[in-house]
């Protein structure tokens, strides 16, 4: 007989991977699928990884609610999963009184701990503030996270208590018949009580194929700069200039790994996530209204992401076209750090009680060789002897981590997805020296042809064959 699942999970972000490890936590069967490589590989996995205090959100909106109460779940959760978060706090910087005051005011209102400061107070804070500042909002319950760590072991916790998930999976059809909905892709069919649309820039496509609700959808592409670690700003906090219509602007932030992100911009764009030679330029001019001491050339990438707007708030509701639909559209900032919070409202939509179970299991943090203390790695590099071989001599990860990394519950098989586990490739290399040895990990562990490991999704194979065969061909 055919499993049936109470819950089908379509889109595997943080907010996605939040709901189904919620669920599986409850004990409901629960599926999560996605039509990438791994998890968090859209808007998830590039942002600034802020949990934001939720000042900003409009009172009474969807974002202000789940906002404030995802960032208050958040140190619990992230204890739990043993994934590093730093309260670090967070400035909103301008010249104009009147604004942020307004600001001061919102965030009063939707319940934050908030404060006004002036010129002095800055400058004990942020030395290297630019001198047209003068006055800030400051929230000192704003977090910084890795989102696709985050969103990683959220999934993997979830695959220990009972839930399954499937990647690379392409919908093609969803039928209801009595109150099962059949979800067939390419890989087969499942039968599921409850469809829970996560998927993003993919929301309509789903919906479509479901019968539920659509809505208009804006895509808008920001790009960012990454420093290198050894390069050192004086900013021990997120700096934020005063928001506007297009969003909360071009910022500065460090990040938990040890870098410096300054980003992003805001553009519409069709879903591609290039990043353009005016956008980069607009970042460096408009961060000098914050520090005007940035050194560009520290910068070791450029990357971009792209956020899903729908309106001017989240869309969290029952489908009242079809029964046992749950529609999440436009889930932007501050979507991860409403993650949390939106999962417990699925759950109420649904119907279900908040009562997780005692006896859940617990993953094992991720923690690499480099960070463990002189004792462990002594223990570790008598049981492995791959702990003793370097492979990203920028971020001193081993081969030992390589393989921890590829023997966790969530089986991955792309250089991207060994990289955002280890941070493997993010170092001023950029991939330059390990690059081959995670290939050549990768297609040892999965027993598959080393030409046909990807870099990230289908379609993104390092290689084509061998040079015999490439030039005999």
């Amino acid at each position: 007989m055919k499993q049936i699942f109470d819950c089908l999970i379509v889109g595997a972000g943080v907010v996605g991977a939040s709901i189904f490890n919620k669920l599986t936590l409850v004990g409901k069967k629960c599926l999560l699928i996605d039509k990438a490589s791994d998890v968090a590989t859209g808007a998830s996995k590039a942002n600034s990884g802020l949990v934001h205090a939720g000042y900003d959100p409009v009172p009474g909106s969807l974002k202000a609610e789940m906002n404030v109460r995802g960032n208050k779940l958040m140190p619990k959760i992230c204890k739990r999963l043993g994934v590093p978060l730093k309260k670090c706090g967070a400035l909103v910087v301008g010249d104009d009184k009147e604004r942020v005051e307004n600001l001061y005011s919102r965030g009063l209102e939707n319940g934050v701990s908030v404060e006004v400061w002036d010129r002095t107070k800055i400058e004990e804070k942020i030395p290297d503030i630019n001198k047209q500042i003068s006055v800030a909002l400051y929230a000192r319950d704003s977090y910084i996270v890795s989102p696709y760590l985050l969103t990683i072991c959220l999934t993997e916790e979830g695959i220990l208590n009972g839930g399954q998930v499937s990647l690379e999976e392409d919908v093609e059809s969803i039928t209801k018949s009595g109150d099962l909905f059949a979800v067939k892709t390419q890989k087969g069919t499942y039968l599921a009580k409850n469809i829970i649309n996560s998927a993003g820039a993919g929301y309509n496509e789903i919906a479509k194929l479901i019968g539920a609700e659509q809505y208009p959808l804006e895509l808008r592409r920001g790009e960012y700069f990454v420093f290198d670690k050894s390069y050192k700003l004086n900013v021990p906090c997120t700096i934020f200039p005063l928001p506007t219509k297009l969003g909360k602007g071009v910022l500065i932030t460090p990040t938990v790994d040890g870098n410096f992100l300054v980003g992003p911009t805001s553009e519409e764009n069709d879903g591609k996530t290039d990043t353009t030679a005016v956008g980069l330029a607009s970042i460096k001019e408009k961060s000098k209204n914050i520090l005007d001491t940035i050194d560009f050339r520290q910068a070791i990438r450029q990357f971009a992401g792209v956020r899903v707007i729908s309106g001017d708030d989240f869309i969290i509701e029952k489908s009242k076209k079809v029964e046992g639909v749950i529609n999440l559209a436009g889930i932007c900032s501050p979507g991860l750090s409403s993650a949390p919070a939106i999962a417990e409202k699925v759950l109420k939509l649904l119907k279900i009680p908040n009562k997780e179970f005692k006896d859940r299991k617990q993953i094992t943090p991720y923690v690499m060789f480099k960070d463990m203390s002189k004792a462990e790695q002594k223990k570790r590099l008598a049981e492995d002897k791959n702990y003793g071989e370097i492979v990203c001599k920028c971020e001193k990860i081993t081969k030992g981590d390589l393989l921890f990394v590829l023997n966790r519950p969530l089986k991955i098989s792309s250089v991207d997805g060994i990289k955002r586990r280890t941070n493997a490739g993010m170092g001023r290399c950029q991939s330059g020296f390990c690059f081959t040895k995670v290939i050549q990990a990768i297609s040892d562990t999965r027993k598959i042809p080393y030409a046909s490991v990807k870099k990230e999704n289908r379609g993104s194979e390092v290689a084509v064959g061998t040079m015999r065969e490439v030039n005999h061909d």
